[in-house]
C-alpha cells in the first residue's frame, strides 16, 4: 500500500513537470475576424458590396410596400360594387403574400451573402495568418473574440494580418 502511494505522488508531479514543460513550448495567438472585416481594405470593399446589395433589396421592398398601399388605399376611397370589392380584396392579399415572400428571401440572400463576403475576406486573411504564426512561433490562433476574456497586446496578432491584407491591395 505504501509504495502505491509513493507511485502515485511521483506519477503525479512527473504529470505536472511534463505539463509545465508544454506549457512553456505552446503559444497561443488571437485575431478578431470582425475587426479583420472592419478595418481591411479588402473587408471595407465586402462591406460596400453588401451595403449595395442591401439598398437594391430595400429599393424593391419599398416598392412593393407601395403596390400593397396603392390598393389598400383604392380599396378604401372607391366605392365599388361587391365583385370587384372582393376582386380588389384577393389582390390585396396576393400583393401582401408577395411582398412579405420579398422582405423575408431579401433578408436570406442578405444574411446568405454577408457570409459569402467573410469568407471570402476570411481566407484571404488565413494564409497570412499562418505565415505570422509561424514566424512568431505561435501554435494555435484564437478566433472568437465571444469565448476570450483577456487577451494580451503580444499575442493580438489583428493589427498585423490587416497591415498585411492592406498591403496587397
Amino acid at each position: 500500500m505504501k509504495i502505491l502511494k509513493v507511485f502515485v505522488a511521483v506519477l503525479g508531479l512527473s504529470l505536472l513537470v511534463c505539463g509545465a514543460a508544454l506549457a512553456q513550448t505552446s503559444k497561443v495567438g488571437f485575431v478578431n475576424p470582425q475587426r479583420i472585416i472592419n478595418e481591411s481594405k479588402i473587408g471595407r470593399i465586402a462591406q460596400e458590396d453588401l451595403a449595395r446589395l442591401g439598398r437594391e433589396k430595400d429599393r424593391r421592398v419599398r416598392d412593393a410596400l407601395a403596390v400593397v398601399e396603392s390598393l389598400q388605399d383604392k380599396l378604401k376611397a372607391e366605392a365599388v360594387s361587391m365583385a370587384q370589392q372582393q376582386s380588389m380584396e384577393e389582390a390585396m392579399r396576393l400583393a401582401v403574400r408577395d411582398y412579405e415572400r420579398l422582405v423575408k428571401n431579401s433578408n436570406l440572400e442578405i444574411q446568405s451573402e454577408e457570409r459569402r463576403l467573410i469568407q471570402f475576406v476570411m481566407r484571404r486573411a488565413d494564409s497570412f495568418l499562418r505565415t505570422v504564426a509561424a514566424e512568431m512561433g505561435f501554435t494555435m490562433i484564437l478566433t472568437d473574440p465571444e469565448i476570450i476574456g483577456y487577451v494580451a497586446d503580444s499575442m493580438d496578432l489583428t493589427d498585423r494580418v490587416i497591415r498585411e491584407l492592406n498591403a496587397t491591395m
